[in-house]
């Protein structure tokens, strides 16, 4: 992994992180939430070596903090489509004229609206679990879990939700919540008893996500409950989806919801599978189908 930063037109910083070979064909990565451009470093604690993955099938993998995350500025006017037009300076600067994107949980809508607003640059989305419905679409907030807690907070009691969470990253999180709190599936649970990958993942996430404090990562939670700026149905380009039944963060609605109304969609259903345990057991299947797009 390669940080770099860029100078967006209004001044404003955007960061960013390299993986893989530079002479690889790019594709954009677009992080969860809260989350950070190295995300998929976390890979490396299941095993899965993300730089020799991406060197095997010839991939540049470009990947993106968003406003007020790691390594980029804040913007206090920042939307979806704000974002995609800051990405799409990024592009430019790097002479970049085509390219895929790729993002898990909620880079879903930051996926989809570039793609909806640039689609001559933008040629396909994949998507692992994403978030691809507004939470005020009737049903979407109240299917979220425990999920439901985070995001509710950001929209409602934003400064206890920035001081908590500023708290968990001074602190440190040495473990996971208990299951009986979190609610995480047997099978995603199962995989943060590993204590690297916990570790690496609450590095690459939360406290990445915080490097300049939460105000970033708690307005993004809060941008969720707004429009998209774009309709599933305007999306042209092909969309490949991945998700697993057990998915209690992401729930189905938000699969099904790109199922039926993306023209040009293509689920990959997974049985069983979670929401961090199928970016783990699937990532390498997801990276083969990009490689194969022409």
């Amino acid at each position: 992994m390669k940080d770099e930063v860029f100078e967006l037109p209004d001044k404003r910083t955007l960061g960013y992180a390299l993986y893989g070979p530079l002479e690889g064909r790019p594709v954009i990565y677009f992080h969860g939430t809260p989350s950070s451009r190295s995300e998929p470093s976390l890979l490396n604690a299941f095993g899965i070596n993300v730089e020799a993955l991406l060197t095997r099938y010839h991939l540049l993998l470009i990947a993106v903090d968003r406003p007020g995350i790691g390594l980029s500025a804040f913007n206090p006017n920042g939307s979806f489509n704000s974002f995609a037009d800051d990405v799409a300076h990024l592009l430019r600067f790097l002479k970049i004229e085509k390219t895929t994107v790729l993002c898990w949980s909620g880079g879903g809508p930051f996926a989809l609206a570039i793609a909806n607003r640039y689609p001559p640059i933008i040629q396909a989305v994949n998507i692992i679990a994403g978030f691809s419905l507004p939470f005020s679409t009737p049903g979407v907030f109240k299917s979220m879990h425990a999920n439901k807690y985070y995001f509710g907070a950001a929209r409602r009691i934003p400064s206890v939700l920035r001081f908590f969470m500023n708290l968990v990253v001074r602190k440190g999180a040495k473990k996971p919540f208990p299951q009986w709190l979190s609610g995480l599936p047997d099978v995603d649970h199962t995989l943060l008893t590993n204590p690297r990958a916990f570790k690496t993942l609450s590095a690459s996430t939360l406290k990445e996500a915080c490097r300049q404090g939460s105000k970033g990562a708690v307005y993004e939670a809060g941008l969720y409950f707004q429009d998209y700026g774009y309709k599933l149905n305007e999306i042209i380009q092909p969309v490949h989806f991945w998700w697993g039944t057990s998915d209690n963060a992401v729930t189905r609605l938000h699969a099904e919801a790109v199922e039926h109304q993306v023209p040009k969609a293509v689920m990959h259903y997974q049985k069983d599978e979670g929401h961090l345990s199928i970016y783990v057991s699937y990532f390498e299947e997801i990276i083969q189908t990009i490689a194969a797009l022409e």
